[in-house]
């Protein structure tokens, strides 16, 4: 395995596309959101957010038909789509696919039929890859893919999808994502209080946040923020690692006002602005440094 490098400011800043003056939202791509069902809302709702926020210049959320009502006008800057006819989806430079669908046999073929037909940039989260991993093989699935794949378990999720037990993920620590990435030959962020980032043998650490983020619904607010910096130009892998940095570190920033305690998946909505103002100051000292 390669020897893993940390993310660092400069790094993350240097990902970052260029917001030239002249220009209109359709040079920054289409992020479509697909995720929500009756028992979980709010995943959706975040996700799509959070997209909006990472410089996306359409983002489209797609619900189930039974809780479109509920989010009629809740994000006024997202186009607000039914689920249905999946093709719909194959116009989107990136899609975001699974946050709080439940784990069924349907996720699941929603996530292969894309795998098989999107020629985009696709995020598996959350129930995507849970229900993947209750009901496909995984290798046979990823050698048939058509277009780049990122999945963004935790450990838990991680371990229902390579087999193997979480006390044995965590002692290989930072190469299990690597070697699951290479042989698989798909994106994989393994979420975990220091989250690696591999890709094509190469493995990049981010070590930003806090133990704040161990809530609910901090999982598709990431999801959705690398959705929206993958649409308007990022690779996955550099989406990826800069949405993983800017995630952590609205967190932080986030945590400096209302202690990690008080938390929510929506302060870090609130602090992306923040965190990508501080990322693209011009100063050569990392994020917190005095």
């Amino acid at each position: 395995m390669n020897e893993p490098v940390t993310l660092t400011k400069n790094y993350v800043s240097g990902l970052l596309p260029k917001r030239k003056r002249n220009t209109h939202k359709g040079d920054y791509g289409k992020a479509a959101i697909v995720g929500g069902s009756e028992a979980y809302t709010g995943a959706a709702y975040l996700s799509a957010a959070a997209c909006v926020r990472s410089g996306a210049g359409y983002t489209a959320l797609f619900v189930p038909e039974t809780i479109f009502p509920y989010y009629v006008l809740k994000i006024p800057e997202v186009l607000l789509k039914k689920q249905g006819n999946p093709a719909e989806l194959l116009s989107y430079d990136s899609i975001a696919y699974g946050m709080g669908m439940g784990v069924s046999r349907e996720v699941a073929d929603g996530a292969v039929w894309l795998v098989e037909n999107y020629a985009g940039k696709l995020i598996l989260d959350a129930d995507a890859l849970n229900s993947l991993a209750k009901y496909e093989n995984i290798a046979a699935l990823f050698s048939r893919k058509q277009c780049d794949v990122l999945l963004t378990p935790h450990v838990k999720e991680f371990s229902r999808l390579s087999g193997e037990s979480v006390e044995e993920i965590l002692k290989k620590g930072l190469t299990a994502a690597e070697a699951f990435s290479e042989r698989h030959g798909v994106g994989v962020l393994l979420k975990n209080a220091y989250s690696a980032i591999s890709c094509q043998g190469k493995t990049l650490v981010n070590t930003r946040g806090t133990a704040g983020q161990a809530k609910g619904g901090t999982g598709d607010v990431l999801s959705g923020v690398i959705a929206g910096l993958c649409a308007s130009g990022l690779s996955l892998f550099d989406g990826a690692c800069a949405g993983a940095y800017a995630v952590g570190l609205a967190a932080e920033l986030a945590g400096e006002k209302i202690s990690e305690y008080s938390l929510l998946a929506s302060d870090l909505i609130s602090y992306m602005g923040r965190a990508f103002l501080r990322i693209t100051e011009n100063t050569d000292k990392e994020c917190g440094e005095e």
